[in-house]
């Protein structure tokens, strides 16, 4: 009886383990992507950084993104008369590590300050959207991480480089 408790035991522990087992290590710290080209949502924090190069572009201008985002958290004046406009959005960005121990993630990271968009600003249009996030980096593995890496295996490397080749096979 006690024996066979043991093997159900071990069989609902199995089934919980989300997918992964073994060791890794990833870095996390800062992002940020730009684009001369954004889509400016009416909604504050929306930007979209990458399919930007539609004619519908809701906000292209100071006013406009004023007038729909409220009054910037910052507002930095440049040398070339440019400002540039940032609005803090819900979030932190953090930085640190995550160290993954047969089953238990143990997360070493610390907050380092707000996720962000910032706007260059000239002549009342908006020349450029900056968006800053957290991110993954780069990492290492060993052991079974089906959901993130797809099977059994070691392997190291940056989430750019898997990013960039993503996106260079076409996929999204």
């Amino acid at each position: 009886m006690f024996t066979s408790l043991r093997h159900v035991v071990w069989i609902i522990a199995i089934v919980m383990l989300q997918g992964c087992v073994g060791l890794g290590a990833w870095t996390l710290g800062t992002r940020s992507e730009s684009s001369d080209h954004p889509k400016i949502d009416h909604t504050r924090g929306a930007v979209d950084l990458r399919h930007s190069e539609t004619t519908d572009v809701p906000l292209k201008t100071a006013t406009d993104l004023q007038t729909h985002w409220g009054k910037p958290d910052e507002i930095e004046s440049r040398e070339d008369g440019r400002e540039e406009w940032i609005y803090k959005t819900d979030g932190l960005r953090w930085s640190g590590m995550v160290l993954y121990i047969v089953i238990v993630p143990l997360p070493a990271m610390i907050p380092v300050g707000s996720q962000y968009v910032s706007f260059l600003i000239h002549d009342g249009q908006v020349e450029r959207a900056t968006r800053g996030d957290w991110a993954f980096k780069a990492g290492a593995y060993c052991g079974f991480f089906g959901m993130v890496y797809g099977g059994l295996g070691c392997g190291t490397g940056t989430f750019e480089e898997k990013e960039s080749l993503t996106h260079a096979q076409g996929v999204s």
